[in-house]
């Protein structure tokens, strides 16, 4: 009795408007489904976050749907919770309701209240339509709900305790899929204590893109995101599905691999023009003694402070001859030295697209977390997302909104 996990695929994306990334996305997620027909498990789970946006480009979802049909071909059920890339704010049928219409064997469980019912019944209801029982597992998919953040963790606190009445109760195998982080982990928007999670054979989840596997008292893993989607993630090497054999008392946990191109991070400082070509090389020169992927030409993000008197064209007619001659993808951002101010290359522009987030983070010099948010706040008010709004006010933690005042 097999299960494969994954979450937090976010086919589609496109960090920094980076083509090379958006197609090592496409990449992966078509080996993790190679690699999920080769072993042949009873159950695919993805705990959220399939794809990048509730509206996903037309490409990245005709590579979705075929892949799909030719595992639920294999006899192998999907199972996918929603997660906040890919649920919409508003009231409307969701991507993944769409591909559980679409496709045979697929589940997307989303709960739309009947209107006249209370709230001890609602919560009934929510559980009982969230159970897929297949291939002797049950399992029970958490609804993912774009409300603001106390009121996911009142809606956790009452239905966690009916998830756990309902598993305790049945006898087969259970599986408890959620798309939350929780307390210890990324505490900033945490629903729950990890006590509070059902007692469930596995309990699968998404949405922290870091791996985490968590054997003890609870049984819990989150996979941690298919590809790194940011900087900060580059230092999280394990990626791909987990293999979850339930045929025994313990889940028993192997990690399939997958062919990525390795993402590295260097940072030079150039102050004489005469210099650039020197730079650059050591810099990377010593990076990519850091590559494990002998195969796949490497992205290398490169944080560059430079004397304002040196051109940004000079250092963009540099960076080509060193990926010439390294072989090496290289994403680009500069900066001035003594001001601090922002020098975007045409190549840089091109690639990243004036990238805010590192706006925020290189310029403003703000956390990775204040920075998402404030451009999720953005994103939000663009869209006149009130629910969304309010969702990314509560998670302006303390630490956050300190940073904001030293900017006043």
């Amino acid at each position: 009795m097999q299960i494969v996990h994954m979450s937090d695929l976010h086919v589609g994306a496109k960090p920094r408007n980076e083509k090379i990334i958006y197609n090592d996305i496409i990449d992966a997620f078509n080996e993790s489904m190679d690699l999920i027909i080769r072993e042949k498990p009873n159950l695919l789970i993805i705990a959220g976050d399939l794809f990048d946006t509730p509206k996903p480009d037309n490409d990245s979802l005709k590579i979705v749907i075929n892949r799909f049909k030719e595992v639920t071909n294999h006899d192998i059920p999907i199972i996918l919770a929603h997660g906040e890339h890919d649920t919409p704010g508003r009231k409307e049928s969701t991507i993944l309701q769409v591909l559980s219409s679409a496709i045979s064997n697929v589940y997307a469980p989303l709960y739309e209240s009947k209107g006249n019912e209370d709230e001890n019944t609602m919560f009934l209801n929510i559980v009982k339509e969230s159970k897929i029982s297949t291939k002797n597992i049950d399992i029970y998919v958490y609804p993912y709900k774009k409300i603001n953040l106390d009121m996911r963790k009142n809606l956790a606190d009452k239905l966690l305790k009916i998830y756990d009445k309902e598993i305790r109760s049945n006898g087969n195998k259970s599986v408890f899929v959620a798309h939350f982080s929780i307390d210890p982990y990324l505490l900033f928007d945490a629903v729950a204590d990890v006590q509070k999670l059902p007692n469930a054979n596995y309990i699968a989840l998404g949405h922290i893109h870091e791996r985490i596997i968590n054997k003890k008292d609870k049984f819990f893993v989150y996979p941690g995101s298919l590809y790194p989607l940011s900087i900060s993630e580059i230092k999280h090497k394990n990626r791909g599905p987990i293999l979850v054999d339930l045929s025994k008392d313990e889940p028993d946990i192997q990690e399939l691999k997958i062919n990525l191109r390795d993402n590295l991070f260097a940072r030079i400082s150039i102050e004489d023009e005469k210099d650039i070509i020197n730079k650059l090389r050591a810099g990377i020169e010593v990076k990519i003694r850091e590559t494990l992927n002998k195969n796949k030409q490497p992205i290398v993000y490169l944080d560059i402070e430079k004397s304002k008197d040196i051109y940004a064209r000079s250092i963009i007619q540099a960076i080509t001859k060193i990926e010439n001659e390294f072989n090496v993808h290289i994403i680009p951002e500069m900066k001035n030295k003594e001001k601090k101010e922002s020098s975007y290359s045409v190549k840089a522009l091109s690639r990243s697209g004036l990238d805010p987030f590192n706006i925020l983070v290189n310029e403003l010099k703000l956390g990775d977390n204040t920075a998402k948010l404030l451009l999720d706040l953005r994103d939000a008010t663009l869209e006149g997302d009130e629910s969304k709004i309010v969702e990314v006010l509560d998670k302006l933690s303390k630490e956050s909104l300190d940073e904001l005042k030293r900017l006043i």
